[in-house]
């Protein structure tokens, strides 16, 4: 078992080194804040993906990739592993854009940021393999609740042989999770610095990303949801959509006058699936128009009319609310008012 230390200790570290301190499996976190039964009820997750690394690894080495780099063999393995366990449809595969020079579409010649609906845990692996097959050769940024990277943190080295980098935040529900089990009550006066801290990093680390002509994933409601506006009121511009995180990363990259591109991604889970990875059942994902940085920029500069918050936000949603209207997923417009 991981060691703990003090909340005195946590609360005079930065959010990069308490990263870096849990990648590398220096302590534990959660255990440190009181939360240990956290550490064995998510064990499974990192029981699981040694499991998978193990036979894509082995993969790997068959005839079938034969004269592809390692790297790239790694990739396409895994990524046929989890498109198998977990399919999905694309139905415009020519939408998403080509990031190298080797096919005959005009390709980006910048970092690519992947905004998505999150209406399920099933669409982060099915996300996952669509970056492995799909951009090989390219580096992929996930932001996971801290509870799941902790559960991690001893593979996330052979994760980053496929291409993985992985990110804590700590999300409303992880919060919520952390504040149900933590058994000491100075852990949870730290426990919002930390997540402002996290969430800070997680941006940082995003621009690196774009800089670098990398992709960057992101989930704008930072929560499961099954609906992209909480009420019709939202959509319609009459209450500020919360979090603003397109809004926040788009403005962050563009103070630093990195050239990046968004890709809003619709998601349309199955019908009566459940919040988890619904493994078999098929997803489809529609990808919506590309958004580019001259277009972005001055968005985000913009103020909404009859509310506070910038109107990047809801315009963003609002590109992947209408592809959701194009394939009648009403009900996953908005909830009630």
């Amino acid at each position: 078992m991981r060691k703990k230390i003090s909340i005195e200790e946590i609360s005079k570290k930065g959010p990069s080194q308490i990263i870096d301190d849990i990648s590398n499996t220096r302590y534990s976190l959660l255990r440190s804040l009181g939360c240990w039964q956290l550490n064995i009820i998510f064990f499974w997750v990192r029981i699981a993906c040694r499991f998978f690394l193990g036979i894509a690894e082995i993969r790997a080495k068959s005839k079938r990739y034969h004269g592809l780099k390692r790297a790239i063999a790694l990739r396409n393995s895994l990524g046929t592993i989890f498109a198998r366990g977990a399919p999905f449809l694309i139905d415009n595969p020519d939408a998403f854009p080509i990031l190298e020079k080797r096919e005959e579409r005009e390709y980006l010649d910048c970092g690519l940021v992947i905004g998505f609906n999150h209406p399920s845990l099933g669409e982060v692996i099915r996300l996952m393999a669509i970056c492995m097959i799909n951009y090989d050769t390219k580096r992929y940024l996930f932001p996971v609740n801290v509870v799941w990277f902790e559960a991690l943190a001893p593979v996330i080295d052979r994760l980053s042989a496929y291409g993985f980098t992985l990110m804590p935040v700590i999300t409303p529900s992880a919060k919520e999770t952390i504040e149900r089990h933590c058994r000491y009550k100075e852990a949870l006066d730290i426990i919002d610095t930390l997540a402002s801290g996290f969430s800070r990093a997680y941006i940082d680390r995003s621009a690196e990303f774009i800089r670098d002509k990398q992709i960057v994933l992101v989930a704008p409601s930072a929560r499961r949801k099954l609906h992209i506006f909480s009420a019709k009121s939202l959509r319609d511009g009459n209450q500020p959509i919360e979090p603003q995180t397109m809004t926040l990363l788009a403005r962050s990259l563009g103070v630093k006058r990195i050239n990046y591109a968004i890709l809003p991604l619709a998601v349309i889970p199955p019908k009566s699936c459940s919040r988890g990875l619904n493994l078999l059942k098929c997803y489809q994902f529609s990808p919506c128009k590309i958004m580019m940085a001259n277009e972005v920029n001055p968005i985000c500069k913009e103020r909404e009319a009859h509310c506070e918050g910038r109107r990047f936000e809801r315009y963003f949603l609002e590109e992947i609310a209408q592809m959701l209207e194009r394939y009648s997923a009403y009900d996953m417009l908005y909830g009630p008012d």
